[in-house]
């Protein structure tokens, strides 16, 4: 997919780093919508949670709320 040109960092200018990464996360942003969902293994089990009030959102949570959202 890729030659080895555009394999070859180390021999690129800034300019062109920076064009490849634009060009990367151009491609990337575009293709956005059709990435499946994605769920960090931790909280792949964990229902949302009802809205907070803003005090709620604003404070820290403890262990003791963290095991009490489960």
């Amino acid at each position: 997919m890729l030659s080895e040109d555009d394999l070859n960092l180390e021999d690129m200018s800034a300019e062109e780093l920076d064009a490849a990464w634009d060009l990367w996360f151009d491609v990337a942003q575009t293709t956005n919508a059709a990435d499946p969902p994605y769920n960090h293994g931790v909280f792949a089990d964990v229902l949302p949670a009802a809205p907070w009030s803003q005090a709620e959102a604003n404070s820290e949570p403890t262990r003791q709320s963290v095991v009490d959202s489960r």
